[in-house]
């Protein structure tokens, strides 16, 4: 099995025991009426999950564009998340707008120029897992940015258990 097929069922397989109504999307990637890789749901929380795999274990490339279309496809009600992890790492993480939870988590904002993708570091987000922060991402010429968070966190504050 390829190794962006086991991400979005090791994404998925998280929130099915997070107790998340959740579906792997087949094909999501090869056809452009599907949208997202994973699509889960809880009580009214709705999330929309684009998964990204990597190779590398210390660094993550996330680009704007795979931002912005996770976010236009993303049905009305629907929270779009980008999960990723580090290869041969134990945590999810997730890429999710500012808007959503710049009031309810500590940022650490990540000082970057970039214009279409930015590089995160395994060293950034698991420092500021430790300090319960999450890291702010924006690129160059937006005001919003974005919030790398630990996923099972993002999912508590969802949730309103934070």
């Amino acid at each position: 099995m390829q190794t962006w097929k086991k991400f979005e069922y090791r994404v998925r397989d998280f929130l099915l025991r997070r107790g998340y109504r959740a579906s792997r999307v087949p094909l999501s990637g090869m056809a452009p009426a599907i949208k997202g890789d994973v699509i889960a749901e809880k009580g009214p929380l709705r999330l929309r999950i684009d998964a990204k795999s990597t190779r590398s274990k210390e660094e993550i490339r996330i680009s704007r564009a795979a931002l912005e279309k996770l976010s236009r496809e993303a049905a009305r009600g629907e929270v779009p998340l980008l999960v990723f992890s580090f290869y041969r790492h134990p945590k999810l993480y997730a890429v999710v707008s500012e808007a959503l939870l710049s009031s309810l988590i500590r940022l650490r904002e990540k000082p970057t120029r970039a214009r279409s993708s930015v590089g995160i570091a395994k060293e950034e987000v698991v420092q500021a897992s430790k300090e319960e922060e999450a890291l702010l991402i924006r690129f160059r010429g937006d005001s919003e940015g974005y919030v790398v968070v630990e996923l099972p966190l993002l999912l508590e504050i969802l949730e309103g258990g934070r």
